[in-house]
């Protein structure tokens, strides 16, 4: 009698862990790749875009808001909070603006896909690469745009990254061709460089003081905002991805081969972790708080702004875009023709349990020591040894 106490009690405790906890992410089938994603700067929401063209607002419990189709292949997505604004770019050439409840407002077209976009913090400008550079105002308005292809070095290029600060005074802006710009917000080209390779990332501080740049030179390269390069910082191998804190005191950048590495400006490295796959997204929250990758072999992993790895998921495809809160408190990620959203102060658990004859492989959070695996051993035992006492 006494054994069977004991095995009620176990039981008591480990059902409310395995059926009633509180799910930390939400799974969401987009229909398609996902290409890119943004997170509003509470968590609240995030943005997809996919492949087959659509743009999906979807909730933090995973409620899917607003589905819009736009005809072309998303390449890329950004939100202004402060106006509630969607902002998508597209394989063809589209710059579209939407409501925060997925209302149209307007479409714009630039020469060649959309590459990347980005609104200033206030929400009241808009920078596009592609073919060319352009800033657009809220209402539509293009303010300036220049093509790069005039630009040293003189062969055709294609602008790969772009980024804008808190006020929207400066643009930074990378192409293909190892080309850097950094333009003032009437136009005026303040100054531009060269890298050694292709650049394939850049971002700047709030206020433009300092722009990160990384490139297939394999080597990390930090400019002040009058043009000179204060700080290069060998890498080891091609940079895939970058980010820069928005309070300027942290950079992350994903390698090809599959390191992270975060560095101090001006000081070196803080720390660096192995993957394994290509990281081909990264972002940093606002002071670095928290820090998040993805690989093309389909690791989401997430890290403390100074300290090594808090968690790994499993997403069981290639994941093209992650993006952070403000404060890091949830993380937004495409995976495959799946976005994800998760909360992540804990490790991944999912919003229900699984369907027991399911055969699809799942994706797998990695929790430290193990508490899953052991707890459900001791829910098989405590089962067994029940169905034991039954039979005597």
């Amino acid at each position: 009698m006494r054994r069977t106490a004991i095995i009620i009690a176990m039981l008591a405790i480990m059902i409310p862990v395995v059926t009633g906890a509180e799910a930390t992410y939400h799974d969401v089938p987009t229909g398609s790749t996902d290409n890119d994603v943004a997170i509003a700067a509470d968590g609240g929401y995030m943005i997809a875009g996919t492949d087959e063209g659509r743009i999906i607002c979807i909730q933090q419990d995973g409620t899917v808001l607003w589905n819009v189709s736009t005809g072309s292949a998303v390449t890329t997505v950004d939100i202004a909070d402060s106006r509630g604004y969607v902002a998508a770019g597209t394989d063809r050439g589209d710059v579209i603006l939407l409501g925060r409840n997925g209302e149209y407002y307007w479409t714009r077209s630039i020469a060649g896909p959309v590459r990347d976009l980005a609104f200033s913090g206030d929400g009241r400008a808009l920078a596009v690469g592609g073919e060319r550079i352009a800033l657009y105002d809220y209402q539509g308005k293009e303010n300036w745009n220049f093509s790069t292809v005039a630009a040293p070095p003189a062969a055709p290029q294609t602008i790969v990254s772009v980024a804008i600060t808190q006020d929207g005074n400066y643009i930074a802006a990378g192409s293909d061709n190892g080309v850097i710009y950094f333009i003032g917000k009437r136009g005026n080209m303040i100054w531009q460089s060269l890298a050694r390779g292709p650049v394939t990332a850049v971002d700047t501080n709030r206020d433009g003081s300092l722009i990160a740049v990384g490139s297939r030179d394999r080597a990390l390269q930090v400019y002040g905002r009058p043009g000179m390069l204060s700080w290069v910082m060998p890498t080891g191998a091609s940079i895939l991805a970058l980010a820069l804190s928005e309070d300027g005191r942290f950079i992350v950048v994903g390698k090809e081969g599959g390191d992270v590495e975060c560095y101090r400006p001006d000081e070196g490295l803080l720390w660096r972790d192995r993957i394994g796959g290509d990281v081909v997204t990264v972002d940093v929250s606002r002071r670095g708080e928290a820090a998040a990758a993805g690989t093309a072999d389909g690791t989401i992993r997430l890290f403390g702004g100074e300290s090594a790895m808090r968690w790994s998921f499993g997403a069981g495809a290639p994941v093209r875009a992650v993006a952070l809160s403000e404060n890091g408190d949830y993380l937004a990620a495409g995976a495959g023709d799946r976005a994800l959203i998760f909360r992540t102060a804990d490790p991944p658990m999912p919003a229900r349990l699984e369907d027991p004859e399911s055969t699809t492989p799942r994706p797998t959070p990695t929790l430290a020591g193990g508490e899953g695996a052991i707890v459900g051993l001791l829910a098989i035992g405590a089962a067994g040894a029940a169905c034991r006492l039954r039979r005597r």
